[in-house]
């Protein structure tokens, strides 16, 4: 059986035990490794909305795992691949139901599984740990480089939560060296 994260309402998500799922075709199935936790999923459960999932479904889209079944048209994935799943192209439903993925489950399908489109291999040098953080660390990234920033400019980066600190080191990491993080959190700062 399948222990999932199930997203029923406001203040409401449940673990069920469902059917390990079974790759089609063109899909494959991971054991997921480590799921993480992001800030839309808090905000999702306390306003008790369907951004981006529907109530009664399975929960999660920042996900790390193994392959543990391939579909029988695939031909370059393959069983023990570890790999990060971008969410929004995890499923057929694509970005409007993106947080349906199954972060929260033990088993999850990858449909219409490719790589370098919807699963990236990581090396065996890579925890779990590190692994689940390739979704939000390539929000951060995007949102950084979304401006075209020069490696000359000052950049300020507004936020010192997961994304905003994922940005900033996709800036630094990148070669820009001039950035500043700034947040109205004590915490948040003293802590990054």
């Amino acid at each position: 059986m399948n222990k999932v994260g199930i997203y029923q309402s406001k203040q409401d998500v449940r673990v069920e035990e469902r059917e390990i799922p079974k790759a089609g075709p063109s899909d494959v199935v991971i054991r997921n490794l480590r799921g993480g936790i992001c800030g839309t999923d808090i905000n999702i459960i306390k306003a008790g909305n369907e951004m981006g999932i529907r109530f009664g479904q399975e929960f999660g889209h920042e996900l790390f795992g193994e392959v543990i079944e391939v579909g029988s048209e695939i031909e370059d994935i393959k069983v023990g691949m570890r790999v990060g799943v971008n969410p929004i192209t995890a499923k057929r439903a694509g970005r409007r139901y993106s947080l349906e993925v199954g972060g929260f489950s033990q088993y999850v399908l990858i449909e219409d599984a490719k790589l370098d489109y919807n699963l990236y291999v990581f090396d065996n040098n890579i925890t779990p740990e590190e692994g689940v953080l390739m979704e939000p660390m390539s929000v951060g990234f995007h949102g950084a480089f979304s401006i075209e920033p020069k490696v000359d400019e000052n950049i300020v980066v507004l936020g010192a939560g997961p994304i905003g600190l994922s940005a900033a080191a996709g800036l630094i990491g990148e070669g820009i060296s001039n950035v500043v993080v700034v947040d109205i959190d004590d915490w948040r700062l003293a802590n990054s």
